[in-house]
């Protein structure tokens, strides 16, 4: 009687812990779909408004000196600054639209 208990009780466990490593296999699956289908969260966002600002505020009276000031103090930043931001603009908006524009 103690090992009919012992197999169901066990058998149970069982079931229940492969249950628990499928689950945790369809999650990492899912979590490596999200990053190759882009970059999550809010960069693509961002980087728009980082790179619209500028053109949007020469509407504005009140922002476009301030933003004038800016463009002029970038154009002193040094190169490689400007090769990074430039080469994380063209990862998410080339390449990553590249790649889902080649899958169509």
């Amino acid at each position: 009687m103690w090992g009919l208990i012992a197999s169901l009780v066990g058998g149970g466990f069982k079931d229940w812990l492969q249950g628990r490593q499928k689950l945790e296999q369809i999650r990492e699956e899912a979590k490596v779909a999200r990053v190759a289908n882009g970059i999550p969260g809010w960069s693509d966002e961002f980087l728009v408004l980082v790179w619209s600002y500028p053109f949007i505020a020469q509407f504005m009276p009140g922002i476009r000196e301030s933003a004038l000031q800016g463009l002029t103090a970038a154009a002193e930043l040094p190169g490689w600054y400007i090769g990074g931001f430039m080469s994380i603009s063209f990862a998410v908006f080339g390449i990553n639209k590249l790649f889902q524009w080649k899958k169509k």
